[in-house]
């Protein structure tokens, strides 16, 4: 979905800048996809994020809208074309150019299988993704958001519709900050396909902030963790007591969501009251999950740290899996591209492995998983 919005605004862009060759002397309406080009790479900025892409779309359109104001007016107005200055025409041809290029690099840099709804639902029918959506803040906390609220937390359970729901321990992941649910997906599919029931949880609120700038809005936020981690790694994995405060809230603000839920009788997401968690996290929330373990061992029967897999299996780590996902940024991280969807496969192969010789339902406490290197 998010490539065939960035495909389609490209092409907007496209057609709207090439049409001074062959727009002669009639009503100029195919100006009116330039408006059309620029809100829709609002609403693709705001649904997944800023990055390239979509921020390459958002530029390119809002400067193919400022040029056209006059041919807008001239539209509106019911004049017809006599004709374009020159200074239009190398406009056009430099828009046009950064346009084609554009669509090839997108097309290049694609996702081999995009990660839709339908798409699951098509190459793994058996898994089930259950969605939920919820607004508010870590200070008054959380409630279901309705369709006109933002969301502040997105809550995700990916189960096989095989599993029962005690047949297995349920795995609550939090993405690292420098991804979401979404770089995952591949592996979190390959998981629930060996029998496991995850949730996973993308959250930004407003009285948690991580990176104290511009940055630190929901759209801009994954982009300017990438950023910031590449420019200085060192100090960016050295601020875990950091990344544990804001962490240990996340935890506490999901796990008072999983409670309500059982509580109230609204268990959509399928969870027994006696379920025993796996806490399962990629770098940045390590230390707060080991925490909140400690804080609740009655409910918490081991963790999971997906960042000391082997570095031959998952070779991104605190990215997700962006070899399949996001092959730019692989590109940027000098990793070779997964167009068959191996490494997460692989990866949750060696995970579930991992989790069935280090833990069973009638062991729990006394084999706890306890981040073992892989």
């Amino acid at each position: 979905m998010k490539t065939s919005g960035e495909f389609l605004i490209f092409l907007l862009l496209l057609i709207t800048n090439g049409r001074v060759f062959f727009v002669d002397q009639r009503k100029d309406s195919i100006v009116m996809l330039s408006p059309l080009a620029f809100f829709l790479s609002i609403f693709q900025l705001c649904a997944w994020g800023f990055d390239v892409f979509t921020g390459l779309g958002f530029l390119l359109a809002l400067l193919v809208l400022l040029s056209n104001f006059h041919a807008l007016y001239r539209y509106f107005e019911r004049l017809y074309v006599d004709h374009y200055s020159p200074l239009m025409y190398i406009w056009a041809i430099s828009t046009t150019l950064v346009s084609i290029a554009s669509i090839l690099f997108l097309v290049y840099f694609a996702p081999s299988t995009p990660l839709t709804q339908r798409q699951i639902m098509k190459k793994t029918p058996d898994i089930k993704v259950i969605t939920e959506r919820y607004t508010g803040n870590f200070r008054t906390g959380f409630e279901k958001s309705t369709s006109t609220q933002k969301p502040n937390i997105t809550l995700y359970r990916i189960a096989s519709t095989q599993t029962q729901p005690d047949s297995q321990p349920v795995i609550v992941f939090f993405p690292d900050k420098r991804a979401e649910t979404y770089h995952y997906i591949p592996y979190l599919l390959q998981l629930a396909e060996q029998g496991y029931t995850i949730i996973s949880s993308d959250i930004n609120s407003k009285d948690c902030r991580w990176l104290h700038n511009f940055f630190d809005g929901r759209i801009y936020r994954r982009f300017g963790m990438i950023v910031t981690s590449l420019k200085d790694t060192f100090n960016f994995n050295s601020q875990t007591e950091f990344y544990t405060y804001n962490y240990s809230l996340e935890c506490k603000a999901v796990f008072d969501i999983l409670n309500k839920k059982i509580q109230s009788g609204e268990n959509n997401f399928m969870i027994a009251p006696d379920t025993k968690f796996i806490l399962a996290s990629d770098f940045m929330a390590n230390t707060a999950i080991k925490d909140y373990k400690k804080e609740n061992p009655e409910k918490i029967s081991g963790l999971f740290y997906m960042n000391e897999l082997d570095s031959s299996i998952y070779k991104t780590p605190g990215y997700g899996f962006v070899a399949y996902t996001d092959p730019l940024l692989a590109r940027v991280l000098e990793v070779e591209r997964d167009r068959t969807g191996e490494e997460p496969k692989l990866a949750a192969l060696k995970t579930a492995e991992v989790l069935k010789s280090l833990y069973t339902l009638e062991a729990a406490e006394e084999k706890p998983l306890e981040g073992e290197t892989l």
